[in-house]
């Protein structure tokens, strides 16, 4: 399993439950990389503030597209 499906997994799993498959392949992936447990962690932290932020405001934040192309380019550098 590589990198990039493993973070489309843990990204799936704040939206929608994931299957035992999909939560396996996080823990067993997680288990050799120390990138993608940086990522969950760091995603983790991400949607609490998100979470906390649109509970103050009623309100979900939102992005250009702009903004949303150098997220892009800044997490393809990683």
């Amino acid at each position: 399993m590589n990198c990039e499906k493993i973070t489309y997994y843990i990204e799936k799993g704040y939206l929608t439950e994931l299957n035992l498959s999909e939560k396996m392949q996080i823990r067993l992936h997680r288990f050799i990389c120390k990138g993608c447990r940086n990522y969950e962690s760091d995603s983790a932290t991400l949607n609490q503030i998100l979470e906390l932020l649109d509970k103050e405001t009623n309100q979900k934040p939102t992005f250009t597209l702009e903004e949303k192309e150098e997220i892009k380019k800044a997490l393809k550098a990683l």
